[in-house]
């Protein structure tokens, strides 16, 4: 009897430093207090791309992909929180997708296509979840903005747990200076 392949869950992200995911943290539980799920500040990140359930030889033909990016550092900036009620979801994004970014998605996702993987059809939309579950609706409204460099992307698996979900970094790309 033949077994399926072991996957892994994987997506490339953009992994803000420890500083600014404590302040997102700060920021999320300032606003919302108990009215839903903060994310844990260590698992807070901009994915990129999704890949979902992973092949090891799906993963090596990610990688080579990512191998080839010829992307540019870029600052980004995190000054807008909004929410989405159908996942009840409070995120915190910039109000202007810098273009390195949507260039950097673009390439991966275009690479991509050669390992089997089908891009998203809506637009990519920069944003970094602050909290799941929110009860009732949270307005959109800009905060004090959080200056966040951009020289790496990264690989990462996603670990369920009964206490929740680790985001494993397993590699990571720089981008030219």
């Amino acid at each position: 009897m033949n077994r399926p392949p072991e996957t892994q869950r994987l997506f490339f992200a953009l992994w803000p430093g420890a500083e600014i995911r404590e302040q997102a943290t700060q920021i999320a539980q300032r606003m919302l207090g108990k009215r839903g799920k903060c994310v844990r500040s260590e698992n807070l990140h901009l994915t990129l791309v999704f890949l979902g359930s992973t092949t090891e030889q799906q993963r090596a033909c990610a990688e080579a992909v990512a191998d080839t990016i010829e992307g540019t550092a870029f600052a980004l900036r995190l000054e807008q929180i909004g929410y989405w009620s159908r996942p009840r979801v409070v995120w915190l994004a910039p109000r202007e997708t810098p273009q390195p970014l949507i260039e950097l998605v673009q390439q991966l996702n275009q690479g991509l296509t050669a390992c089997g993987y089908q891009p998203e059809a809506r637009p990519y939309r920069a944003h970094m979840t602050l909290a799941r579950k929110v009860a009732g609706y949270f307005p959109a409204r800009e905060v004090a903005p959080l200056a966040c460099p951009v020289e790496h992307f990264y690989l990462v698996r996603s670990v369920s747990y009964p206490g929740g979900v680790e985001y494993q970094v397993l590699r990571s790309w720089p981008l030219a200076q």
